[in-house]
């Protein structure tokens, strides 16, 4: 299968080209990332082939034409805007970076399917239970930037650019090759790192839910998405378990020997998650439920950590 993948420099992009299915060739479009055709070769990737490329500006994607395949069998889009608070104080950098990204991309490469990877934060504004069907009505720019591209891919789909989609609304992962600003990372580095009775800062009132898999999982899941043959279907990509930042706090530092760690509270956060998925459709679609608890991919995170720091 030859490969499009977008975002490939970025957490999941890495993790996914670390743990593909070997037969594919992947043409792997990065933009920033000066290290990233290290990372390529030092993993010895020979089936990858990195493509840098700002997708926001046209002129660019234009001119990979020639060198790269016009039409892929498969398209995974996972190009974004990384932090989505950023995107309340700059909402016409997440536009570029997301429906803009995806329209330049879709107008210039055709695909038999594409799997591109939304957000549950297009939920946002809703509590309790939701799902595909929930009406939408999101506030937050990098939530309304989701759903607009989830809309485009759509309409690529409806007039032959795009064969088939899958609409993915992904809930998070944590693990290795994450940014250090993700909590996973900043709890498990203040646990290596904290003297006794640490604390252990919350942005807001910790109780805003996050729902996140170990990255193997995550990994698993769009492996399953990318070899079905399922067609246009929107689905909820978590473990519909979530627990609240407080919770998560607790929880971590109780698995990395840390119980005596405090919370303080601080300042405010754009918004404030009180939704939940089923993961049951992702199970029905693909056959795949998460399977690494909480606990154990913090433990995980922690060996790849320590691993780095003993080599640099």
């Amino acid at each position: 299968m030859d490969l499009l993948v977008t975002g490939a420099s970025g957490f999941v992009g890495k993790n996914f080209l670390l743990r593909k299915d070997p037969d594919w060739r992947v043409y792997a479009v990065y933009c920033a990332d000066a290290g990233f055709t290290e990372f390529v070769r030092t993993h010895e990737l020979a089936d990858v082939h990195p493509v840098r490329c700002d997708l926001t500006t046209l002129a660019q994607v234009e001119g990979l034409r020639g060198a790269i395949p016009s039409r892929f069998d498969a398209i995974l889009h996972l190009a974004a805007n990384g932090d989505p608070a950023a995107s309340a104080a700059n909402p016409a950098d997440d536009l570029r970076r997301g429906p803009l990204a995806t329209v330049n991309l879709l107008s210039t490469f055709g695909c038999d399917k594409i799997v591109y990877f939304s957000s549950g934060a297009v939920y946002d504004g809703h509590k309790g239970l939701v799902g595909p069907d929930t009406k939408l009505n999101p506030v937050l720019p990098y939530a309304i930037s989701k759903l607009a591209s989830e809309q485009y891919v759509k309409a690529f789909r409806k007039h032959g650019r795009v064969g088939a989609y899958t609409i993915v609304r992904f809930f998070g992962a944590f693990g290795p090759h994450e940014p250090a600003r993700k909590v996973y990372t900043k709890l498990v580095r203040f646990a290596m790192t904290a003297g006794p009775n640490g604390t252990f800062e919350v942005r807001g009132n910790g109780q805003n839910l996050i729902d996140a898999m170990y990255i193997d999982d995550a990994v698993s899941g769009i492996n399953s998405i990318l070899k079905s043959d399922v067609r246009d279907e929107v689905v909820d990509f978590g473990t519909g378990h979530p627990t609240t930042i407080n919770e998560l706090v607790e929880r971590s530092m109780k698995a990395l020997g840390r119980p005596d760690v405090r919370i303080k509270h601080v300042g405010e956060v754009p918004e404030y998650n009180e939704f939940v998925i089923s993961p049951e459709r992702m199970a029905e679609l693909f056959d795949f439920r998460p399977t690494t608890p909480l606990e154990k991919g913090l433990l995980l995170l922690k060996e790849h950590l320590e691993a780095v720091e003993a080599v640099q």
